[in-house]
């Protein structure tokens, strides 16, 4: 394994260790994706500090808000990242507002999608990505009728963060779409978050799809499987790297080695969100080489896309995992 990849593995299990001592009361796959995404940008966990901003979101919403939840912790750990938490929260609070008065619906997922844009995108420039979000998401509605919900709303939020055309940008989904289907993907709405991806980049359509299948088959014959709410990160690995059977291998190797780690093992974890946990710090450790300029990737002008996709792909496993938690209290 690569050192600088077993780094990142190691902050990511020492975090989680840290995070199981500081929120003993929280569910552990939130803590996962805490210990996570601190990982990805080489961050300790603060436990006194996360508790801090905990304590901020509840007093700046309502009992019943859908900041709270399994929501509160997740955000509690991306606004950690940022230097000024509180003025950073007051913008998605705004953000949130205005997509509200658009015409998006409370969920649990439209804090998160609200995060995406106040994340990405200019003050000055929030009203017009809020009505290009508006109009990508009435096209999906339009396409996928049945699918498409608020759960699409993180990925309507990151599509609307570019300059893609927007008629192209669709038109590109759907052919996505349909040749995922025809290569072996069934339809649903994971789906089509991992066309969302591929159409960001700029290759044949036909050559990523079939790549992405390769990619998820390879990662099935190692016993290392993401499974469909999985397929986002899928489509961030099968754009940075055109070598699958490296990509494979790099995944293999850290889903093996966390699984040997206290809280990461058989008991714990399921496969499929120990391959997810691997998958994003591979998927990390390439748009870390995307940034430096070490990596030579035929993207062009999709790299910052990339970025935010990949990104947000985190966010969208952090949503699976809080639906996923919900629901088992709720049982």
């Amino acid at each position: 394994m690569d050192s600088l990849l077993k780094e990142k593995a190691d902050l990511m299990v020492e975090n989680f260790y840290q995070l199981k001592k500081g929120f003993k009361w929280e569910t552990s796959i939130v803590k996962h994706f805490g210990a996570m995404v601190h990982a990805t940008k080489g961050k300790q966990i603060d436990i006194e500090a996360l508790k801090e901003i905990n304590k901020h979101i509840k007093s700046n919403t309502g009992l019943t808000s859908y900041f709270r939840g399994t929501n509160l912790f997740i955000l509690s750990s991306l606004l950690s990242l940022e230097g000024d938490y509180k003025g950073f929260f007051k913008n998605i609070l705004s953000v949130y507002e205005q997509m509200r008065s658009e015409g998006f619906k409370n969920s649990t997922y439209l804090p998160l999608a609200a995060y995406a844009i106040a994340k990405e995108i200019p003050m000055d420039q929030w009203s017009n990505r809020i009505l290009r979000m508006n109009d990508l998401y009435k096209n999906m509605k339009k396409n996928h009728f049945w699918l498409t919900s608020p759960d699409d709303y993180v990925f309507a939020a990151v599509l609307a963060t570019t300059d893609l055309d927007l008629l192209q940008m669709d038109s590109e989904i759907e052919k996505c779409y349909k040749l995922l289907n025809q290569e072996g993907f069934h339809k649903g709405n994971d789906l089509q978050s991992l066309s969302h991806i591929l159409a960001i980049g700029e290759e044949l359509n036909i050559d990523k799809c079939k790549r992405a299948m390769k990619l998820y088959l390879g990662l099935k014959s190692e016993k290392c499987k993401l499974q469909y709410n999985g397929l986002a990160t899928l489509g961030v690995l099968t754009l940075i790297n055109q070598d699958i059977d490296k990509i494979v291998n790099e995944v293999k190797q850290v889903y093996d080695y966390i699984k040997e780690q206290d809280g990461y093992g058989f008991w714990s974890l399921d496969t499929s969100m120990r391959s997810i946990l691997a998958a994003n710090l591979v998927a990390d450790f390439y748009v870390a080489g995307i940034k430096k300029g070490v990596l030579e990737v035929a993207l062009g002008n999709s790299i910052n896309v990339i970025i935010i996709a990949q990104q947000q792909a985190m966010i969208a496993a952090a949503c699976a995992a809080s639906a996923s938690a919900a629901a088992s209290s709720g049982s």
